[in-house]
């Protein structure tokens, strides 16, 4: 038998050595147990946060189906009625169109030396309304002067003087056509 070669595997003298030495975890270790731990702690709040959400969907579930079981339906149909009677009122009364305006607009920018005999009207275009006027003057000049003033109305939009002709008593006779703006013409009611 050799010298060296030994039979057993049992030390004979004592053990000086540590046979499991204690490995320092280092930066790296922490971390990735931190993580570890976090992304637990992450799960365990999210599966108790679900678990809440689940019962507040349950119980405004709960609440809805309550709610819907007090509807008044025959309420809420004459309501809705009312509101489709009321807006198909709204637009009769916001295409309604009247003259006041206008003739308030025509009396306050009349010459004195001018009046007027006849009066018509189209009904309200995209354009404004349509107004036919028939007058007399007591000269040129006061029609020349009258179509000034009503050329500085910011709402007559067009002014067509025709027909001029001499009438009794000296009187120029003329016919008038005014495109009014519609501004004038729809029906506001007051607030």
């Amino acid at each position: 038998m050799a010298p060296n070669f030994q039979s057993s595997f049992i030390p004979k003298g004592p053990v000086t050595e540590e046979v499991f030495k204690k490995k320092k975890a280092g930066l790296v270790g922490v971390l990735v147990f931190s993580l570890f731990m976090f992304s637990i702690i992450i799960s365990v709040a999210m599966y108790v946060y679900k678990g809440i959400v689940k019962s507040d969907i349950q119980n405004l579930e709960l609440q809805l189906a309550d709610a819907e079981k007090n509807i008044d339906k025959k309420t809420i149909g004459e309501i809705s009625l009312f509101s489709k009677k009321l807006s198909v009122a709204k637009a009769v009364v916001l295409k309604h169109q009247v003259v006041s305006g206008f003739l308030e607009l025509l009396a306050s920018s009349t010459v004195s030396t001018v009046r007027f005999i006849s009066f018509s009207y189209s009904n309200l275009t995209e354009g404004g309304l349509t107004v036919k006027l028939r007058g007399e003057a007591t000269d040129y000049s006061s029609i020349a002067l009258q179509e000034d003033v009503f050329s500085k109305n910011e709402y007559f939009k067009s002014l067509v003087f025709s027909n001029l002709t001499l009438a009794e008593g000296g009187l120029i006779s003329f016919d008038l056509s005014i495109l009014v703006d519609q501004k004038v013409a729809i029906y506001l009611p007051p607030i």
